[in-house]
C-alpha cells in the first residue's frame, strides 16, 4: 500500500507529526507497536520553549487539557532556595512548565492525528525499513504482515531503536555516568505548591531532586545520582528508599511527606545518545530516535515537538521530499546541539565530581547567586535564543 508518509511510532513525536501532515492533506500511516501507552517513568515536564513548539504544531492545546501550568521554577543548591523565577514574565513564549501525564498525552495527541485523517494501526511492529527512493516497511500485526510503501518514512520509534543502526546511522553517545529515577506520586503535602516546578541539586554529590505537580493532585518525582553513590532505584520496594534519597538530596526544600507510589519506580541512564544528520534514503530519525537528551534537563519533550515542526514544515513547503529531509536534518543538528552544549555546561556546575569540579562551583556558585544574567537561558528559553560569545566563561565564572 502506498502513502505520503509513514510515520514509525505514535508517541508524542510521531502523533504531533503525523496530525500536522494529515489535516495538511497528506495520507499518513501512523504505525504504534504498543496496543495501550504504558507509563515511561520521564517526559512529563515540557520547558517553556517547548510550549511554543506546541503552539506552532497546533498540539498545544491538546496538551493543556491533560496538563498542570508550572508558572515558577524554584531552584534550591544545597538546601538553600537560589532562584524562583516567573516563567510567564521572563521567557519569550510568556509560557509556564507544564506538568502531564505522559501516557494521557500520547493518546489525546493520536486520537487527534487519527481526527485528522491520518490511518492509525495499533499493535503494528515494524520488521524492516528499506530506505530509497520510495522507502518500504514491512510489518507485522497480528498474525500478517504488509509491506507499506512511503514518500518518506518518520522514524520516531523512542530511544535506541531497533532498527537505527541497520538504517545506517552510527549512534553516538556521551560518558555522563547518572543515572535517573522517577516515580508517579499522589497525596502530596499542602505544602506543595501545584503552580511550582520544583528542582533541588546537591552539589557535593552531584545528585538532583525534582517534583513536577500534575492535575489532580498527582505529581512525577525524580531523583538523580551518580551510582557510586546510591544503589539503583528500582521497583516497588525501593520507594521507601527513593524518599529518603530525595528528602536528602531536596534538604527540606520540596514538600514530598508522605506521598504515595501510583505508578512503577525505575532508574534510566542519563547519557545523551545523538546520531549526526538524522536524514539518509528518504528516513528522518525524529524525536528520541535521532537525539535523547539527558533527562535531568528536561529538554526530550521539546525536542520532540520541534523536530516534528521542523520536519513538517520542509515537507510542506517542497515537493522534493529528500531535499526536505537534509534541510530537516541539518536544522536538527543545529537545535540539538545547541541544547546539548548548554545541558553539558550545567551538568559541569551541578553533577560533575572531583575537585577541578569543586573549583569550579566555588568559583561560579557565588557569581550566579550575585547575577543571574549569567545563566545561559537555552533550556527554558530554547535553542534559537542568541548567545553571546563569552556565554560559558560568564557561566563558568572565568570572566
Amino acid at each position: 500500500m502506498a502513502y505520503d508518509l509513514i510515520v514509525v511510532g505514535g508517541g508524542i513525536a510521531g502523533a504531533s507529526l503525523a496530525k500536522r501532515m494529515a489535516e495538511s492533506g497528506a495520507r499518513v500511516v501512523v504505525l504504534e507497536r504498543e496496543s495501550e501507552f504504558r507509563d515511561r517513568i520521564r517526559g512529563e515536564a515540557l520547558v517553556p520553549w517547548g510550549v511554543g513548539e506546541a503552539r506552532q504544531l497546533g498540539v498545544a492545546d491538546i496538551l493543556r487539557n491533560c496538563a498542570q501550568e508550572l508558572r515558577w521554577v524554584q531552584l534550591s543548591i544545597n538546601g538553600q532556595i537560589a532562584m524562583k523565577r516567573d516563567l510567564l514574565a521572563t521567557t519569550p513564549q510568556s509560557a509556564g512548565m507544564w506538568g502531564f501525564y505522559h501516557p494521557q498525552a500520547q493518546q489525546a495527541l493520536l486520537t487527534a492525528a487519527a481526527n485528522a485523517g491520518a490511518e492509525v494501526r495499533r499493535g503494528a511492529t515494524v520488521q524492516r525499513i528499506v530506505p530509497g527512493a520510495k522507502p518500504k516497511v514491512d510489518v507485522a500485526q497480528g498474525n500478517g504482515g504488509t509491506e507499506l510503501e512511503g514518500r518518506l518514512v518518520a522514524y520516531c520509534a523512542g530511544r535506541n531503536p531497533a532498527l537505527r543502526t541497520e538504517l545506517g546511522f552510527e549512534p553516538r553517545r556521551d560518558a555522563m555516568p547518572l543515572l535517573l529515577s522517577g516515580v508517579w506520586v499522589r497525596e502530596l503535602p499542602t505544602e506543595v505548591d501545584t503552580s511550582v516546578a520544583y528542582l533541588s541539586n546537591d552539589v557535593t554529590n552531584g545528585s538532583v531532586s525534582g517534583l513536577f505537580p500534575q492535575p489532580d493532585g498527582k505529581a512525577r518525582a525524580y531523583f538523580g545520582f551518580h551510582p557510586p553513590k546510591c544503589e539503583r532505584l528500582q521497583g516497588e520496594a525501593s520507594f521507601a528508599r527513593f524518599r529518603d534519597e530525595f528528602e536528602k538530596a531536596a534538604q527540606d526544600t520540596i514538600p514530598f511527606g508522605a506521598s504515595k507510589p501510583i505508578g512503577p519506580l525505575a532508574s534510566f541512564e542519563c547519557a545523551d545518545v545523538w546520531v549526526d544528520h538524522p536524514h539518509r534514503g528518504r528516513v528522518a530519525l525524529v524525536g528520541d530516535a535521532a537525539a535523547s537528551s539527558d533527562p535531568c534537563w528536561g529538554q526530550g519533550l521539546s525536542l520532540a515537538f520541534r523536530d516534528a515542526r521542523v520536519l513538517s514544515e520542509e515537507l510542506l513547503g517542497d515537493e522534493d521530499w529528500a531535499a526536505a529531509g537534509e534541510r530537516y536534518a541539518e536544522r536538527h543538528d543545529q537545535h540539538y546541539g545547541m541544547i546539548h552544549k548548554v545541558a553539558g555546561w550545567f551538568h559541569d556546575i551541578y553533577q560533575r565530581l572531583g575537585p577541578q569540579a569543586e573549583t569550579r562551583r566555588a568559583r561560579a556558585l557565588p557569581l550566579l547567586a550575585e547575577d543571574l544574567t549569567r545563566f545561559p537561558d537555552q533550556l527554558y528559553s530554547g535553542p534559537d535564543l542568541p548567545m553571546a560569545a563569552d556565554a560559558r566563561a560568564r557561566f563558568f565564572g572565568e570572566c
